[in-house]
This record gives structure tokens, sequence and C-alpha cells, in this order.
């Protein structure tokens, strides 16, 4: 059975989500992210915020230098990790999401977001780096 090639075209424009490109993020959004994350604490959403920013240091490769930094250094270069990671992949609002969380419990001593850090390196065997 052979399909007419009008048909297969009409077909095709007929489904415009076929066409859609997902919308690029804005460094507008990413600000508003990091606002909210700031401002509002959930504690899901910053473990999570938690276990992918030390998942993205982990994944550079650090040094045992680098593990030996006093904790809100040692944060700072995870969420840096993570920044970098998500904006090279175009994923502000996670950028912005994960630098006000870390803007947020910076001067806790334990938080949800630190549980969260703390989970991934110790199923890493880096227990030791980071500890209430």
């Amino acid at each position: 059975m052979k399909i007419p090639l009008f048909a297969l075209l009409s077909l095709c424009f007929a489904c415009p989500e076929v066409h859609a490109q997902a919308a690029k993020q804005t460094m507008a959004e990413a600000a508003q992210a990091m606002d909210v994350c700031r401002r509002v604490p959930k504690a899901d959403r910053d473990e999570m915020v938690g276990e992918q920013v030390s998942r993205a240091w982990l994944a550079t490769g650090p040094s045992a230098a680098a593990e030996k930094q006093d904790k809100l250094n040692l944060l700072r270069s995870m969420v840096d990790a993570y920044a970098k990671a998500m904006q090279a992949d175009g994923q502000l609002i996670a950028m912005g999401c994960s630098q006000g969380v870390l803007d947020r419990v910076q001067n806790l001593n334990w938080s949800p977001f630190h549980a969260g850090v703390q989970t991934v390196l110790k199923a890493n065997g880096l227990a030791d780096v980071i500890k209430p």
C-alpha cells in the first residue's frame, strides 16, 4: 500500500508539538529560581540539590586537597561544579536553585542539603569529608 507524499506531509504539519522545541531557559528564570530557593526551605528539594551538587563535584575528579577544604568552601566548589554542568546543559533554573539553596544554608551547621551531600559522599567512600 502506497501512501501519497502529500498525506504524509499533511500529517507532519498537523502535529505542531512535533515541531515545537523546548523553550530555552533564561538567566532571568535562573535568578528567580535562585531567589525562591534562597527564601523558601523545602526539605526534599534541598536534599535532592545536595545529592546533585555532590555528584557533579565527584564527576570532576576532585583532588585530595579539594576533599580537605573547610565545609563552606567544599560546598561552594560542589555548587560551582554543578552550576557549570547545568549551564552547559542549558538548565539555568537548576543552576540558580542550587546557588540559592547554598546561600540559605551556608551558615547552618546541618540541613537537608548537607544530608544530601553526605549521602552521596558516603556512598562513594568519602563519608569523612563532611560531617555535622
